[in-house]
């Protein structure tokens, strides 16, 4: 479920460079949009992340970073369905190296849960990545963001994640291979 005038607060925030927790597939994720710098080295600081382990980011369609990608999407990528995966893609220079970790490739899934979709149509590609300090439990509900991390981030949306138990499967976008499942 997601509730419009929520929707509407949270893109605003997330525009004006904020760090927002969003419910996700399976899991809270703390987001901001792929451009700000700034909100991402927020995110990696709310949770205590070493910045070369890179993050994921969400799109609605592959060509959204495409300007980045080195390689062409896999038509399996594009017609994916049922539980995400986060695609690995070779990317060129100018992809910023807060999203890649220093690597040479980034995270990429496309997502089809109904409330991200609407939420990134308004903001554009969001940087993704579980809402907990590094090396702790990913949190699963509202209440737990609230808990540990409402005095953190600039706003805590309302809703519930897709229900998946499994983190998204990780795969390679050029041969397709399965790298976690």
């Amino acid at each position: 479920m997601i509730f419009v005038n929520d929707l509407t607060s949270n893109a605003d925030i997330l525009m004006s460079g904020g760090v927002s927790a969003i419910p996700t597939e399976g899991v809270w994720g703390l987001s901001c949009r792929v451009g700000s710098l700034a909100a991402i080295g927020r995110i990696l600081q709310i949770k205590q992340r070493d910045p070369t382990k890179g993050l994921i980011t969400l799109v609605t369609e592959f060509d959204d970073l495409a300007h980045w990608y080195a390689c062409p999407i896999l038509e399996e990528a594009d017609q994916e369905s049922g539980r995400p995966s986060t695609w690995i893609i070779p990317v060129n220079l100018q992809c910023p190296t807060l999203l890649t970790g220093g690597r040479q490739s980034l995270a990429v899934r496309r997502v089809t849960m109904p409330a991200l979709v609407r939420l990134i149509d308004l903001t554009g590609p969001l940087v993704s990545t579980s809402a907990n300090r590094s090396g702790r439990a990913a949190c699963l509900t509202r209440w737990q963001v609230m808990n540990q991390l409402a005095h953190l981030v600039d706003h805590v949306a309302r809703g519930r994640t897709q229900g998946y138990l499994k983190p998204s499967t990780i795969r390679d976008m050029q041969t397709g291979t399965i790298i976690r499942d």
